[in-house]
């Protein structure tokens, strides 16, 4: 299992080794009488209760969750050291197989309805792997998916409209109440929140960025509201009878559902139930010895960004990491200064394809991880919003650095925790070769593959998004109060203690 490369650096003030200490590291448990025992390692690793009369009992193991990390300032940032109980495909294989003994049993009122959301990114991924287009892997896995006895499969890009608009509409609001000003006590600048490894690293190590963070959610975890709330509705069920599962890029998208901010109490269930990586689901179809070459492509449901009848999905201008920037500036560009632009344009600038008169692009320090992307005003030539995108541990750090000393010009920050964003996620598939040069290529042929074999088309074109929004909000839309609710979230600072991990045997 790998975390996002920068949560596994060892200069983060909460890592730990699988040799160090965990704060749960065995079960032990106590009689309330001191009997004079004490604990053992064994030459392999395990633990040993010793008594008196030197009598050894082998204690278990504790069965440690994800949200026993959250609630941690340790071992989650050593992932291969940690047994998770939860978020696994496994669980996923469970699920659908009571969901059968049910059914055997004329139970079947009492099953669970299985819903299945992949990301793009995990779309890019496989096409790689098994060479073909990103359109015919969704058809071939929600074929698969449903033959295994998932009810619907769905599509992240479907919802990231929905998180581009918010995104957008809240940076301008944010802009406006600073007079875009940037700096300390202002809401400017806006970071990025859709990489849980970059919101991990910022409340455990940096509270003071937190106010900056954009709250509107994720497209995984805006999916989980769509699905447990307006989709529940639709069907008559109650979020409860509903299990979601995604397919992510990476491991962090594991941690991000099990937040108690996406915990629903009256129910007892979770926005997404499960996060399964593009790899988990690879051999998840292998182990059930399902080949996607083999597999006969299928319909595609309501909630994806597609369109089959012309043969192409439809995606969203930007890099992998969601688009965001290229969105939002080109949504603010007209809201705020009267500026046309669209996001196909900044993006094709910032990967300097093309240039524009509008728009100035610097890779700092040459590096294609952190970008400068600077609108100018037509008329005095002047910026008037400073973007960057910043990808990677090392970058980010450098981007904390510039917030916390007062010396960051950005009004917006696309950011997340791996090198090459999100086709670079701890989750995707690896190439056979692991030379350093092979998964270099073999990430920007991922990239690629995002980036160039969908046609781009903007959120508000999004007919069904359109429907879904007033549909589900009411003829407010989005600036109802339940949209309000349904599309945001918020971030908590975690306190560091001292050695919290360390444990006296």
């Amino acid at each position: 299992m790998a975390f996002s490369g920068g949560l596994r650096l060892t200069d983060l003030n909460d890592y730990i080794t699988p040799g160090q200490e965990c704060i749960k590291p065995v079960e032990v448990k106590k009689t309330g009488a001191a009997n004079g025992s004490h604990i053992k390692v064994g030459d392999a690793g395990d633990y040993y209760e010793v008594a008196k009369d030197g009598e050894e009992t082998k204690l278990e193991a504790a069965r440690i969750t994800l949200n026993d990390c959250l609630a941690c300032s340790g071992c989650v940032t050593s992932a291969e050291a940690v047994l998770i109980t939860m978020q696994s495909h496994h669980e996923l294989l469970a699920v659908l197989e009571e969901n059968r003994r049910l059914r055997s049993q004329g139970e079947g009122a009492q099953a669970k309805h299985v819903v299945v959301t992949v990301a793009p990114q995990s779309r890019a991924s496989l096409a790689l792997k098994h060479r073909m287009s990103p359109l015919s892997v969704a058809k071939r896995v929600t074929a698969a998916l449903k033959a295994m006895g998932v009810d619907h499969v769905f599509d992240s890009a479907f919802t990231r409209d929905l998180t581009l608009v918010e995104s957008a509409r809240e940076f301008v609001e944010r802009f406006k109440a600073s007079e875009g000003q940037v700096g300390d006590r202002r809401s400017l600048p806006v970071l990025a929140s859709w990489c849980p490894g970059w919101v991990c690293y910022a409340e455990k190590t940096h509270a003071e960025v937190l106010p900056w963070m954009s709250t509107t959610r994720s497209s995984q975890q805006t999916m989980g509201a769509v699905v447990k709330d307006y989709l529940a509705k639709k069907l008559g069920k109650t979020p409860d009878q509903i299990y979601h599962v995604t397919v992510m890029m990476c491991y962090d998208k594991k941690l991000e559902a099990s937040r108690d901010d996406f915990y629903n109490d009256i129910y007892k269930t979770r926005d997404v139930d499960c996060v399964v990586t593009t790899g988990e689901l690879d051999r998840m179809l292998s182990e059930a010895g399902v080949s996607l070459e083999n597999v006969t492509e299928s319909g595609l449901d309501s909630l994806f960004k597609a369109d089959s009848a012309q043969g192409h999905l439809y995606s969203s201008a930007g890099t992998s990491a969601g688009g965001g920037l290229e969105y939002v500036m080109s949504y603010a560009a007209h809201a705020l200064f009267g500026i046309a632009i669209s996001p196909e344009q900044v993006a094709a600038a910032g990967r300097e394809e093309v240039t524009h008169p509008l728009i100035e692009v610097k890779a700092v320090r040459n590096l294609s991880d952190h970008r400068e992307i600077t609108l100018l005003d037509p008329t005095t030539r002047q910026p008037c919003l400073r973007f960057a995108a910043v990808y990677g541990f090392r970058h980010l750090q450098n981007l904390v650095r510039k917030l916390k000393s007062g010396r960051s010009v950005y009004h917006y920050v696309e950011v997340a925790a791996c090198p090459n964003a999100c086709s670079n996620g701890g989750g995707q598939l690896q190439p056979e070769d692991l030379s350093p040069a092979a998964k270099k290529q073999w990430v920007a042929e991922t990239e690629r593959i995002y980036v160039t074999s969908d046609a781009y088309e903007l959120p508000e074109n999004n007919p069904a998004l359109r429907e879904l929004i007033y549909d589900w909000f009411g003829p407010e839309g989005l600036d109802s109060q339940l949209a309000k609710q349904a599309l945001h979230t918020q971030f908590h600072g975690i306190v560091s203690k001292t050695n919290p991990l360390g444990v006296s045997w």
